[in-house]
C-alpha cells in the first residue's frame, strides 16, 4: 500500500473538490448521458457559457494557477504498449484551461503517478486547480450553492 498511498500534498483534497464540483454543475444542467447510460458532467459547456474568457482573465491577473498556464500537465499516452508522458501546450483559453486543471485530477487518478515527468511539481499542480476550481465557486452563484449543499 505504500504506493497507493503517495499522494500529492492535497490530493485527496482535490479528489473530494472535483467530486462534488462534478455534482454541482449535473445539478445546475451541466450533465449528458454518457456511455452506458452514466451521467457525466458538461465541463466545456460549463467553462464555455458560464466561466468564459473573462474568468482566464482574471485567473492571470491575479496568479492564481501560474504553473498550470505556463507549464500544464502532461498527458498520459501510449506509447507502442508502454506508458509514457506527452507535454501539453498551455491553456490559450478558457475550456483549455479548465481542461488542464481536470488533467491533474486525471492524472492523479488513473496515471499512477509513477514514473511522472511531473512529480518535482506535483504539489504546486494540484494546489492550483483547487485554487481555479474554488475560484469559479466564486465566481457562480448556483454552482456554489449546490457545491455546498445548501437546498
Amino acid at each position: 500500500m505504500a504506493a497507493a498511498n503517495r499522494l500529492p500534498a492535497r490530493g485527496e483534497e482535490l479528489m473530494r473538490v472535483v467530486t462534488r464540483f462534478e455534482y454541482a454543475l449535473k445539478e445546475i444542467g451541466y450533465g449528458k448521458m454518457g456511455a452506458g447510460g452514466a451521467v457525466e458532467a458538461k465541463w466545456d459547456e460549463f467553462a464555455n457559457k458560464e466561466l468564459t474568457s473573462d474568468f482566464l482573465k482574471h485567473v492571470r491577473e491575479n496568479n492564481i494557477a501560474p504553473t498550470i498556464l505556463s507549464n500544464p500537465p502532461s498527458r498520459q499516452i501510449l506509447n507502442g504498449s508502454s506508458l509514457d508522458w506527452e507535454a501539453t501546450a498551455p491553456p490559450s483559453d478558457i475550456q483549455s484551461l479548465i481542461g488542464a486543471v481536470r488533467r491533474v485530477r486525471n492524472n492523479l487518478v488513473h496515471g499512477g503517478k509513477s514514473g511522472d515527468k511531473d512529480s518535482d511539481r506535483n504539489n504546486l499542480l494540484v494546489a492550483e486547480a483547487i485554487a481555479v476550481l474554488m475560484e469559479a465557486l466564486r465566481a457562480h452563484a448556483d454552482l456554489r450553492f449546490m457545491f455546498e449543499g445548501k437546498w
